[in-house]
């Protein structure tokens, strides 16, 4: 009989054992899905930065529009990345630009209060031009030691 219970209870703690290594080992894979999930978010962002970067370079976007996209992709970044890079005109404009209406507001205006929000908007970029455009080169110029920073691979 006692050699029933040593077999029994030499089965339970093999169980016992088994689920531990077993949880562990989940919980192992669990994070590195965790990690990969981020470093293709990272890449996406890095990849959306440089798209927009070169957009901005060449006029192919209105400022507002990429201020407002690349103030919200670098928000979406580690505060640890590096090096660091003076992209504050980039936020403050994005900040500016939110007072004007997008999507459902914009399409409920009347053409006149869009037209004054649209020549608002226009003489704001205008008359930041030039510190948006050197913001963005400098963005850009920093956006591989970024990837490197990260341990992203180019794409």
């Amino acid at each position: 009989m006692a050699l029933a219970w040593q077999v029994v209870l030499a089965a339970i703690t093999g169980l016992l054992i088994g689920t531990v290594l077993g949880l562990l080992l989940w919980r192992l894979w669990l994070g590195r899905q965790r990690k990969q999930e981020l470093q293709k978010q990272q890449v996406a962002i890095l990849d959306s930065l440089e798209v927009l970067c070169m957009a901005v370079e060449q006029e192919q976007v209105e400022l507002s529009e990429a201020a407002i996209r690349m103030s919200v992709l670098l928000d979406s970044l580690p505060d640890v990345i590096a090096p660091k890079v003076d992209v504050s005109v980039i936020h403050q404009f994005a900040e500016t630009c939110q007072q004007f209406d997008r999507g459902e507001e914009r399409k409920g205006l009347t053409p006149r209060a869009r037209h004054q929000q649209d020549s608002y908007r226009w003489q704001l970029e205008e008359e930041q031009k030039v510190v948006i455009t050197e913001a963005a080169q400098r963005l850009g110029g920093v956006l591989p030691a970024w990837r490197a920073s990260l341990n992203l691979s180019p794409k």
